[in-house]
């Protein structure tokens, strides 16, 4: 054996007497019931953690739900900006709201210009 696998066996072997020494309830309570005791307590946090993950998702629903109800707004005003913005265009490649256009689009068509 190496002087390495050695020390760790007199220590294992030194911790072993060290318990031996300690009262029955105390080797009871470590070796029987606190290992039960510590999946109970882990069991409760476990489930603590699982119903906050439940709440987040519950909300991660009602906020796209909200957003789906804003986006369907949002699609009636982007249609609304498209048809004003069209309406846009046409008036200014008319350009019937100019004067001075419309003389010089009268000439053109009269073949004066």
């Amino acid at each position: 054996m190496s002087p390495d696998q050695i020390s760790i066996v007199v220590s294992f072997l030194s911790f072993i007497e060290r318990i031996s020494r300690w009262p029955f309830g105390l080797m009871l309570f470590l070796f029987i019931i606190g290992p039960w005791l510590l999946a109970l307590i882990l069991s409760y946090l476990q489930k603590k953690r699982f119903d906050s993950v439940v709440r987040m998702y519950e909300s991660n629903v009602s906020l796209v739900e909200d957003y789906h109800s804003v986006a369907s707004d949002l699609k009636d005003v982007v249609i609304l900006n498209t048809q004003t913005i069209t309406t846009l265009n046409d008036e200014i490649r008319q350009n019937e709201f100019c004067p001075m256009q419309r003389v010089n689009k009268k000439k053109v068509i009269k073949g004066v210009g």
